[in-house]
């Protein structure tokens, strides 16, 4: 059975309505009104589970430095090792220098799926500024 979800307050309906019944909220202009970042990082909150990770990895695949501090609180919010490995990867795809800093941190995270993810994110991503560097110099 299709589902369809208020993007505002998650709840959720067997029809395509244009009109949230639980906040009032205008679906459509409220979806025609943001940009494809903005939609997924508000899809980051959908009470689906894998809606978050793809909406995660997506966002890592398009490099999304404004979606960084999403991610975070997401990681730090959400119970479901798979999300917080999602969103872990995601940051380490956009690799600004918030979303490292953040990876740093995660050393002592309780789930070690979550830790193992951060420390292959920032292994990554220090070879790659390492072959960078090198091949700068050798030029």
């Amino acid at each position: 059975m299709l589902r369809y979800f208020c993007p505002n307050c998650w709840s959720d309906f067997a029809e395509d309505l244009a009109i949230c019944p639980r906040c009032g909220v205008d679906i459509h202009a409220f979806w025609d009104s943001k940009n494809i970042a903005e939609k997924l990082v508000l899809a980051l909150d959908h009470p689906e589970p894998e809606t978050p990770i793809r909406a995660a990895w997506i966002l890592g695949e398009r490099r999304e430095a404004e979606a960084a501090q999403a991610l975070a609180v997401l990681v730090r919010r959400t119970r479901d090792v798979y999300v917080a490995t999602a969103a872990v990867e995601a940051l380490g795809k956009i690799g600004t220098r918030e979303a490292l800093g953040f990876l740093n941190t995660l050393s002592s995270y309780p789930a070690r799926m979550v830790r193992e993810a951060a420390r292959d994110a920032l292994r990554l991503h220090e070879a790659k500024a390492e072959g960078q560097a090198r091949a700068a110099h050798e030029d």
